[in-house]
C-alpha cells in the first residue's frame, strides 16, 4: 500500500508552465543576448528541473552566478506571474488525497511561489513538506528530504511520484519510485507505464499500483 505521494507543481497542479516558459525565455533573451526560440525550446524540454540548473546550461557558467541570476528570475516569478490558476478539480483531488496518504512538493520553482499558490488554491495544509529549487535544486536531494522527514527506510517503495516534466521521470527512475506521468494530451512519448491527463483522474492509477 503507497503512503507518500510526491508532486511537481507547475504544469501538475497549476497551468503555469507557458507563462513560466515565456517569462524565463524573455528575460534571458533581454538581459543575456541569447536566442528566443533556442532557450524556449530547451526549457520546454527541460521541464522539472532546477530554474538554476537550467540558467547554467543555457548560459554556459558557474553555479554560484548561475544561482544568482536564478534568484533574480524567482524574484521576477513571484511578482508577475499570477497565482492560484489550478487545473480545474485539483484542489478538491489534493484536499481527498491528503486524507489517505501524506503528500509532499517538490518543485523547479521557488518554495515561496510554490507555498502562495497552494495557500491561494487552499490546499497549502494538505502537504507536510514543499520544497524548492531556491537552495537545493530539484532532485534526487529532495526525495533524501522527504525520507528523512518520512524516518521510512522504505520510503522510496511506498511513495509515488506524480509530474509532467521528464526531470520528474528522471528523478523517480533514479529513486525506484513508481512514476506517474500528467500529459493532457496522453500522447505518452515516452512510454509511461502510467499517464493520465490531470491528477483528477489519478485514483485508478493508485489502485492498480497499490
Amino acid at each position: 500500500m503507497k503512503k507518500y505521494l510526491i508532486f511537481d507543481l507547475d504544469g501538475t497542479l497549476i497551468q503555469s508552465a507557458k507563462s513560466l516558459t515565456k517569462l524565463v525565455t524573455n528575460y534571458l533573451v533581454e538581459n543575456f543576448g541569447k536566442d528566443k526560440d533556442t532557450v524556449s525550446y530547451f526549457l520546454s524540454t527541460t521541464r522539472g528541473e532546477g530554474l538554476s540548473t537550467q540558467v547554467k546550461t543555457i548560459l554556459n557558467i558557474g553555479q554560484e552566478e548561475a544561482d544568482s541570476i536564478a534568484n533574480k528570475i524567482y524574484e521576477k516569478i513571484n511578482i508577475s506571474v499570477q497565482k492560484g490558476e489550478f487545473f480545474p478539480g485539483v484542489t478538491e483531488k489534493i484536499k481527498e488525497l491528503s486524507k489517505n496518504y501524506t503528500l509532499f512538493l517538490s518543485t523547479g520553482n521557488s518554495t515561496t511561489f510554490a507555498e502562495e499558490n497552494l495557500k491561494k488554491g487552499g490546499i497549502y495544509q494538505c502537504f507536510k513538506y514543499i520544497l524548492g529549487s531556491e537552495n537545493i535544486q530539484k532532485g534526487v536531494e529532495h526525495i533524501s528530504i522527504f525520507k528523512n522527514f518520512s524516518e521510512d527506510k522504505d520510503f522510496e517503495k511506498y511513495s509515488v511520484f506524480i509530474g509532467d516534466g521528464e526531470k520528474d521521470r528522471d528523478i523517480a527512475k533514479t529513486c525506484s519510485i513508481d512514476f506517474i506521468h500528467i500529459d493532457e494530451n496522453l500522447e505518452n512519448t515516452f512510454s509511461d507505464k502510467y499517464e493520465i491527463k490531470s491528477v483528477v483522474d489519478i485514483d485508478t492509477i493508485l489502485k492498480l499500483i497499490n
